[in-house]
């Protein structure tokens, strides 16, 4: 491979990697004005977080049928599909002050985000080899971490510098329209030959993608672990309250999590990449991760004790074990023209974990009063990451056969 050839790679990396950034941030403008948002539309603090909710939906609903036309159409033209949606759901909430209208606004929005881990995993596997998938897949898993980080920040400071919310709508629209031109311009996949798996439109079908026992028990670690990720991102400000810490500082705290997973991922990414032992580390993550569950209600309240946590919650789960889930995924597929439907089904566990996670948890720590109200949610949590355990295993196992029998 050529300098230039390499380059060019890295480029249209970058043009995905801003592209997916985009399509976190649109889900994710809403949240630091919530109560502004609500009071715009006229409507409570329990509708308003519908608007959040529904981007999980979209994405339970939408990323296996995706995934499936994405075989058909290309991965380019997937990634076009929605840079397309994005654009026209921010417009379509930027012209309006209705609810009704705002939440079908979100739905097409949510189209982007239901699908863009999917497209990204498989653009990489074309454009990658070798220990760099690795690198680029762990790069690209900070995506949400980074949107994260910006959105927090940029979202207030817009509306406090302008005191117009819908220009929070229009700058998405105009980011994700940039990207749009640049994806269309710039992007290129390289077509896969016969014995690669066939070309674009060749027939695949989500029966011949599960008929797959390693991946079948990926997806249930999947699951389990976007359950503890998401309990980790959003109950983190709950369980500080309980040791006494106050609001902004709990917030400060929660934060972390997020600005600890850019380098986590890239870091874990690389060191993948290079050693070749995807499952070794999602087996080291998930001991890891069951010994973080299981400190929840034991923290002692110091501060020392919970920054620790904090890092420790976003090293692990999102940083550690989901890079390598993302970069051993595609591996299982039996051919790469199964690979975005693999991924497909991945990201549907992936989501019901996500939309499943907060209420559960709450419910079980109750009115969280005390850090003992957490004892509950912890040792589920702790069972969630045996299970990552034991299917990261099976996992292992069972693609090692896969590979012996090919």
């Amino acid at each position: 491979m050529n300098e230039k050839s390499t380059s060019s790679k890295w480029m249209m990396f970058l043009i995905l990697l801003i592209s997916a950034i985009t399509v976190s941030l649109s889900q994710l403008k809403i949240s630091p004005v919530m109560g502004e948002v609500a009071a715009m539309l006229n409507v409570d603090g329990t509708q308003a977080a519908l608007l959040m909710s529904l981007f999980t939906v979209a994405g339970i609903i939408l990323s296996i049928p995706g995934a499936a036309v994405m075989a058909k159409t290309g991965n380019k033209n997937m990634l076009l599909i929605l840079m397309g949606t994005l654009v026209i759901g921010n417009v379509l909430g930027a012209v309006s002050n209705s609810f009704a209208v705002v939440m079908v606004s979100r739905i097409i929005e949510g189209i982007s985000y239901a699908l863009i881990i999917t497209v990204g995993v498989d653009l990489i596997n074309n454009w990658f080899s070798g220990a760099t998938v690795g690198t680029a897949t762990g790069i690209f898993n900070t995506f949400a971490a980074a949107a994260n980080f910006i959105g927090m920040n940029a979202s207030v400071a817009i509306y406090k510098a302008t005191n117009n919310l819908k220009l929070l709508w229009w700058i998405i629209a105009a980011l994700a329209a940039v990207c749009f031109v640049l994806v269309f311009l710039f992007v290129k996949v390289p077509e896969r030959s016969a014995a690669e798996g066939g070309g674009l439109g060749e027939k695949v079908s989500l029966g011949e993608a599960a008929a797959n026992p390693a991946l079948l028990v990926t997806c249930l670690s999947m699951l389990c672990l976007a359950f503890v990720l998401f309990g980790f991102i959003t109950c983190n400000p709950s369980l500080f309250a309980a040791y006494g810490i106050d609001q902004s500082t709990s917030a400060f705290y929660s934060s972390l999590n997020g600005l600890i997973g850019i380098p986590t991922c890239i870091i874990s990414g690389i060191v993948i990449g290079k050693t070749g032992k995807p499952y070794l580390f999602a087996i080291v993550g998930a001991i890891l991760c069951a010994i973080i569950c299981f400190t929840m209600p034991h923290l002692g309240g110091s501060n020392a004790a919970c920054i620790i946590y904090a890092l420790a919650t976003g090293i692990v789960p999102g940083g550690m074990i989901m890079t390598s889930m993302f970069i051993f995924t595609p591996q299982l597929a039996k051919r790469p023209q199964l690979i975005g439907l693999s991924m497909g089904l991945l990201n549907t566990l992936y989501y019901i974990g996500v939309f499943a996670s907060t209420p559960v948890l709450t419910a079980l720590a109750g009115e969280n009063t005390s850090p003992a109200n957490w004892t509950a949610p912890s040792l589920l949590m702790v069972g969630c990451c045996v299970v990552v355990l034991v299917c990261s295993v099976l996992a292992m196992g069972m693609s090692k056969k896969q590979k012996a029998a090919a």
